[in-house]
């Protein structure tokens, strides 16, 4: 079952993490303390389990990728502390304990976030393979993760815009997934085609991930999603149920999904793995 695969390779990346990040008794104790309780809290780990997912689809085993799927994680969790920031999305819970900045202050939160960013860099420089660091410096800068925020808190309060809209998941979201699964084949070996066909799958799921996230602050719960629900709508997000409608959203996330798995199927590969995750995640409820 494609939940025991979930789990299993959680945990696989849980200790990873345990073992590479800082002790939180090693000077500045502080820091790394804030950065361990803003990683190790209970994070779905879906962004290093498609990197694996991908490098096994190619014969490689998780273990043989495991420094460049932790990078990811460590990337997107340190957006996450800089996103639920006052000056950002003004969020005081994630997973479902309060965030950084509550729990260590705004000057720490910002300095662990930075930390972790730097480190994902850091981790893929031992793994060796340049091509896997500019990925994820080209997934995440000025025309990645950072432009999709940028445009996320301009759009805030704005008149429906589709363009815009499609932008901002695009880069906010989708690209950092799509970079998990394309790292993970890198970093595998794969060749130009398998390149091809998985960057399209991380693309087509990483969109609709994104949407199904705005689909379920409106129609979750606090306690089910570990964070604030409603908060789009409060602060006037330019979300897609908000600018299509909330049935041409679910409609979305279908397709979407549909046409990544279809993205995998001229390869002569096992890629179930990659299918069944991403119809858990259309499926998901959290």
């Amino acid at each position: 079952m494609i939940t025991d695969y979930l789990k299993e390779r959680q945990a696989q990346v849980d200790r990873a993490i345990e073992q590479l990040l800082p002790a939180k008794d090693v000077r500045p104790a502080l820091l790394h303390e804030a950065m361990r309780y803003s990683v190790l809290n209970g994070g779905k780990r879906i962004r290093p389990i498609l990197a694996i997912a991908a490098a096994e689809a190619l014969g490689k085993t998780a273990e043989d990728v495991i420094k460049p799927a932790v990078s990811v994680e460590l990337y997107h969790c340190s957006t996450l502390i800089h996103d639920d920031l006052p000056c950002m999305d003004d969020d005081d819970l994630r997973r479902g304990q309060p965030t950084c900045h509550i729990q260590y202050g705004e000057a720490n939160a910002v300095l662990a976030g930075d930390a972790l960013m730097i480190m994902a860099f850091e981790l893929l420089a031992e793994f060796g393979n340049a091509q896997l660091g500019l990925e994820l410096a080209r997934a995440a800068g000025s025309r990645g993760v950072i432009a999709g925020q940028v445009e996320d808190l301009a759009a805030e309060g704005k008149a429906p815009n589709a363009d815009l809209v499609e932008f901002i998941h695009l880069n906010k979201t989708a690209i950092l997934i799509q970079a998990s699964v394309r790292m993970g084949a890198i970093a595998a070996g794969a060749n130009e085609k398998e390149l091809d066909r998985l960057s399209r799958f991380g693309r087509k799921i990483g969109l609709a991930f994104q949407i199904a996230d705005d689909i379920l602050d409106e129609t979750s719960s606090d306690d089910v999603l570990g964070k604030p629900t409603g908060s789009d709508t409060e602060q006037h997000k330019m979300t897609y149920p908000a600018v299509h409608g909330m049935d041409a959203a679910q409609t979305r996330v279908r397709a979407l999904t549909f046409d990544a798995i279809a993205a995998l199927m001229d390869l002569n590969r096992d890629t179930s793995a990659l299918k069944s995750i991403a119809e858990f995640l259309m499926n998901r409820t959290f």
